[in-house]
């Protein structure tokens, strides 16, 4: 029983430190290999300890994250600091949003790439063929 109190699993920390939205995601994540502790790819059941360094790669960023605490069920957003601490450099996380930005100048948005026309574009269409 003294072990259950000594970490927590992995992939519910990274939830309930609102790393990821859902424990499925960050399940994912550790599936994927894109959560190591110490450089070594890790399992969603691995526990983390108080003291250990996390890099968690997410939307083309790798973050660096240290554990200060374990909570024992999602907190919210101004508690987030109390258990973790973010090592990121800032360059990295300037670097990643440059890229972001680029791709979504050339990548279309979502809502441009649906075949079918929405309410606006349909009565842009009528106006443009000459109909009501």
């Amino acid at each position: 029983m003294a072990e259950e109190h000594s970490g927590l699993r992995i992939d519910k920390w990274l939830h309930h430190t609102r790393v990821f939205k859902t424990r499925s995601v960050a399940v994912q994540a550790c599936a994927k290999g894109n959560v190591k502790v110490g450089r070594l790819v890790v399992k969603a059941a691995r526990l983390v300890r108080v003291g250990e360094v996390l890099e968690v790669e997410k939307e083309g960023l790798v973050l660096e994250l240290k554990v200060k605490g374990l909570p024992e069920r999602r907190v919210g957003a101004p508690l987030v600091g109390e258990f973790l601490e973010d090592l990121t450099p800032a360059e990295r996380r300037e670097k990643a949003a440059a890229i972001r930005r680029e791709e979504a100048l050339v990548r279309p948005r979502a809502h441009e790439m649906v075949a079918k026309p929405n309410k606006q574009q349909m009565r842009e269409i009528r106006a443009w063929l000459g109909e009501q």
